[in-house]
């Protein structure tokens, strides 16, 4: 019992860190000249990732405060309880689809970004992000800008 109680308050920091990587992966940046450098952008193509970037950053910013709150939800059950209820699985079952949720829309915008690169550059920008969405867990360390 008490090991199930460990494992869930153990999900519950990985989740919460998890959110917090996002937060700080998506919060805005100054310009993206890193990118239009790497990748050779001309100043149209520039302009759009801007763009795009822009309108990814307040959905992101949303999922980010949805994880926050599932996860205080989550929080509040677990601390409130001495076993695993249907209230808990339905938390824990309710801040995993939010996560799903921002994981599937985290690609449907790399995948964007990537159409507006030039062919040759697509696979590079696509081998850097992937990952991120493969492991949430650790892409603060891997996608970062130069």
């Amino acid at each position: 019992m008490k090991r199930g109680i460990l494992v869930v308050l153990g999900l519950l920091v990985l989740a919460l860190a998890t959110a917090a990587v996002f937060y700080g992966m998506h919060r805005p940046m100054a310009s993206n000249d890193w990118l239009r450098d790497q990748y050779g952008l001309n100043a149209e193509q520039a302009a759009r990732v801007t763009r795009l970037e822009e309108d990814y950053q307040s959905r992101c910013m949303g999922m980010c405060a949805r994880i926050s709150d599932a996860d205080a939800t989550l929080d509040r059950l677990i601390r409130s309880s001495s076993s695993v209820t249907p209230d808990i699985q339905a938390a824990i079952a309710r801040a995993d689809a939010v996560r799903t949720e921002c994981r599937t829309s985290m690609l449907a915008h790399f995948y964007e970004v990537a159409a507006v690169l030039p062919a040759g550059k697509r696979d590079k920008y696509l081998q850097m992000v992937l990952p991120s969405v493969l492991h949430p867990e650790g892409m603060a360390a891997r996608v970062s800008a130069p």
